[in-house]
Parts: C-alpha cells; structure tokens; sequence
C-alpha cells in the first residue's frame, strides 16, 4: 500500500493520501478546497551516497554556482549546502553553526554600517548575540 502525495492546482495544496493498489482512489478529493481535479505530485526521495561519490560532488564546479563572496547569506547557503554532501562528517550542529556565523556577520556589517565603516571594523566577540526576529530563512530545511 503505498502513500501518493498530490497536488491541488486550485488551491495550490499538497497532500498525501494511502493508496490501495497503485490507482488513485475513485473519490479523491483535496482535503482543503473539495476539488477533485488533482494530480499526483512526485516525492522526494532520499538517496545514500558513497564517499566516493560525495568527494566527487564537492569537486563539481556547479557547487560554487551563484556563490556570491561578498553576500554573508550566499556564503551561508553555500555552506549548509557543503554540510548536506558531507552528510554525518560536517556533524548535527552544522546548520546551526552556520545560522549564528551569519548571524554574528550580519550584526557585524549593520553596526559597521552605523557608525560610518564599510564592516571592516573591531571583530565582534565569539559569543553569539540572538536576535528578536531569528536566524534568516535559507531555503534548506
């Protein structure tokens, strides 16, 4: 018995449904809006890479692709991209690790900002300061 996961274009919702068979139900309906014109949607898929193959991914110039040096939020994208092919290597903090790099250089370039220089000033203490909004969202749940 399968799980299908589908897509509503009326109200653009998502939803998963389990499947007797592999046909979709006669009475398959978007549970948000009621309209029965939905389609199945494609699932994500995880897939276990060999070291090999991790090592060869990281060489790939396409991983440097939009990479923007001057932009903290580019490198920080880039980054957690790094510790996604590194997989158990880069450790269970890396993201997190990550959000308060980021964090710590935003608030570095803002208070450059303010007081006149172009964030090249006094490096700020290691301790991390959290900030009332939170870390920015970078795409990589």
């Amino acid at each position: 018995m399968p799980i299908y996961e589908y897509l509503c274009p009326q109200c653009n919702g998502r939803f998963q449904k389990l499947v007797y068979g592999f046909r979709d139900p006669e009475e398959l309906a978007c549970p948000r809006c009621g309209a029965t014109e939905v389609r199945r949607a494609i699932s994500r898929v995880a897939v276990l890479k060999s070291e090999e193959s991790r090592i060869e991914a990281l060489a790939d110039p396409s991983m440097l692709a939009g990479l923007d040096e001057n932009d903290p939020r580019s490198i920080a994208r880039w980054a957690k991209k790094l510790g996604k092919e590194l997989g158990e290597e880069a450790g269970d903090d890396w993201d997190a690790m990550v959000d308060e790099m980021l964090e710590e250089e935003l608030q570095r370039k803002e208070k450059g900002e303010e007081e006149g220089v172009d964030g090249e000033g006094e490096e700020e203490s290691s301790v991390s300061k959290k900030s009332s909004v939170g870390p920015d969202d970078l795409g990589w749940a």
